[in-house]
């Protein structure tokens, strides 16, 4: 009896978060190269391709890292990525997220002349979505995930 009452506290902090979880992860990458709101899985529910590849600046590449292991495997209630070409401010925010894997690729650590590391992860999420920002309009695009695993689109200018 004694021994039940010491295992279940123990139990019960450990399906806590950490402390230092956020609820939410803004990350600021150069650019993202690719998104698909869909995990593509194989028959056995093997991953077998990632839905999100970003890059980001060498100096930054350590704490990217840092935050992604942070996170995987919690549900936040928003990952956002955000990047600033020449064309204007651009957004990708997934809602009700969930980091499953990933991984970085030290391309400018390898002596290959990029400036840039690059990411590729799997992240899983209900809902989000995609701003493109210029001098004269957003341009939005809302994604969710139907129970069904269908993807549906909503495009409009804000």
């Amino acid at each position: 009896m004694a021994l039940a009452c010491t295992v279940a506290p123990l139990a019960a902090r450990a399906a806590l978060a950490p402390a230092n979880m956020p609820a939410k992860l803004l990350l600021e990458v150069l650019d993202v190269g690719g998104f698909d709101p869909l995990i593509r899985r194989d028959s056995a529910g093997k991953i077998t391709r990632r839905n999100l590849s970003f890059r980001t600046a060498e100096i930054a590449t350590e704490r990217m890292v840092g935050q992604l292991e942070l996170v995987e495997g919690a549900i936040l209630a928003e990952l956002t990525l955000t990047w600033l070409p020449k064309a204007g401010l651009r957004s990708l925010t997934m809602y009700n997220a969930r980091v499953i894997d990933s991984e970085s690729i030290r391309l400018a650590q390898q002596g290959r002349g990029q400036d840039y590391d690059e990411f590729i992860a799997a992240v899983e999420s209900t809902h989000g979505s995609l701003r493109l920002v210029d001098a004269q309009q957003t341009q939005v695009a809302d994604y969710r995930i139907t129970e069904r695993g269908v993807v549906e689109w909503k495009r409009y200018t804000a």
